[in-house]
């Protein structure tokens, strides 16, 4: 029998209007959001229903928005089994949440922490991320190396599938990586519309105000393990996961790795809870022979309800 790990998405699935229809029709989800929206010190619930102040897309609201959309998927399924469980970037949250690592509760308080210090870090405009497509990590690697001083900085900061590495650092570094990218044999490299250079070395300047930040909550041992982002291996123990969380701000996402790690470990189901199917198509390119469920509206959730 094969197993099934659950997976959580990070931002970018970020839509105005996001889990409204799970939260009117589902009385679990409506539970988790209001929840969410109590433990948090703004309106949550407005910002993602209708976002009349355009904040949305600001990282601080971002993350706990995403983690309370996925939380709200989660607890409306019924019976679902998980052998292991994975979550890209801040999806890793979400999972920690579905393990029994976290509460929901301190798990939306954190995002929203850690959203805010990867907001201030650094003044607009200092940090970026782009993602290079049609190049393998290895060559990927070898052009930030090149390019990289003792001043500026870029590194490779999302290991999604084969043909596309996210690379973060100085926003002027990206910007040559982005003219240059095609006579450097990159099909494309895209900018992305995010305020920092996230997963890259230069965000070890929060690295201590987070790790006293969470050092509040309770870190509980995975009730099944946790394949994180910096290692590619599945965590049980509290204490390792919390460091790993801490590692995690600085540190690349190793996606492929821990895709190939689950598949060598037996699972041949993924389950991709969150809105977006962003890593389900990773996946697919990583492994064409596994199966991938989607599940990001309440009738994916019925349909699932339904089946089992």
């Amino acid at each position: 029998m094969g197993k099934t790990a659950i997976i959580f998405p990070g931002q970018g699935s970020q839509k105005v209007g996001m889990a409204q229809d799970i939260y009117e029709h589902d009385a679990q989800a409506t539970e988790v959001l209001n929840t969410a929206q109590e433990a948090l010190d703004f309106d949550l619930l407005e910002t993602m229903f209708t976002d009349n102040d355009g904040k949305l897309n600001q990282t601080e609201n971002t993350q706990p928005a995403l983690v309370t959309h996925s939380m709200a998927l989660y607890r409306a399924l019924n019976n679902i089994d998980a052998d292991y469980t994975m979550g890209h970037s801040l999806g890793e949250y979400a999972s920690l949440v579905a393990s029994g690592v976290l509460s929901f509760e301190d798990a939306v308080k954190i995002v929203r922490k850690r959203g805010q210090l990867m907001a201030d870090a650094f003044p607009n405009g200092v940090g970026g991320m782009a993602a290079v497509l049609g190049l393998d990590y290895d060559k990927v690697d070898e052009i930030c190396r090149s390019l990289s001083t003792d001043d500026e900085i870029i590194e490779p900061a999302n290991i999604n599938s084969p043909g596309q590495i996210v690379v973060s650092g100085h926003k002027t570094l990206i910007d040559q990586l982005a003219q240059e990218g095609k006579s450097l044999g990159a099909k494309r490299v895209m900018p992305l519309p995010v305020s920092g250079p996230f997963h890259s070395s230069m965000m070890q300047v929060i690295e201590q105000d987070f790790a006293d930040y969470i050092d509040q909550f309770e870190w509980h041992d995975a009730q099944f393990p946790v394949v994180q982002n910096v290692n590619a291996q599945g965590e049980t123990d509290a204490e390792t996961i919390k460091q790993n969380m801490i590692k995690q701000l600085y540190s690349p996402v190793q996606f492929i790795k821990s895709t190939e790690q689950l598949i060598e470990d037996g699972v041949d189901h993924f389950i991709e809870i969150g809105p977006g199917r962003v890593l389900s198509g990773l996946i697919k390119k990583i492994n064409r022979d596994v199966k991938l469920t989607s599940i990001q509206t309440l009738e994916d959730v019925k349909g699932w309800n339904e089946d089992e």
